[in-house]
């Protein structure tokens, strides 16, 4: 097992953790389940129920050096692609002040999946 896969199986597990206990609590915005605008439950619940739960299954995998561990970890970087995508566009929506609980975790998903993904083409070739 190599070093970069030690470091994304600690990257997938501590997001996994950040996503969870951030969803509940609605990335600032109250505790999650007494929100009455589902615009303001949809990513955190996303987070919740989707993207925590595979960084925590993919970390896992990674960590007990499992096939199945690297292609979850794909999914998870796609999810965390695609989390950031709607993050930044309902960011630009709102317009500014851009708070910084909800910049700082689609920029680190970003580059948590970008990375992944090159590893994972890199390590495929060599």
């Amino acid at each position: 097992m190599s070093r970069l896969q030690i470091l994304f199986a600690w990257l997938f597990l501590s997001t996994g953790i950040f996503a969870l206990v951030g969803a509940l609590f609605s990335w600032g915005r109250g505790w999650l389940f007494s929100q009455t605008d589902l615009s303001d439950v949809l990513i955190p619940m996303a987070d919740l129920v989707l993207a925590g739960p595979l960084s925590l299954v993919a970390a896992y995998g990674l960590w007990r050096n499992r096939v199945w561990g690297i292609y979850l970890g794909l999914v998870t970087a796609g999810t965390y692609l695609s989390g950031s995508v709607l993050v930044f566009i309902s960011l630009i929506w709102f317009g500014m002040p851009y708070p910084m609980q909800l910049v700082v975790p689609p920029v680190f998903g970003l580059g948590i999946a970008v990375s992944y993904i090159i590893w994972v083409m890199i390590k495929r070739e060599g």
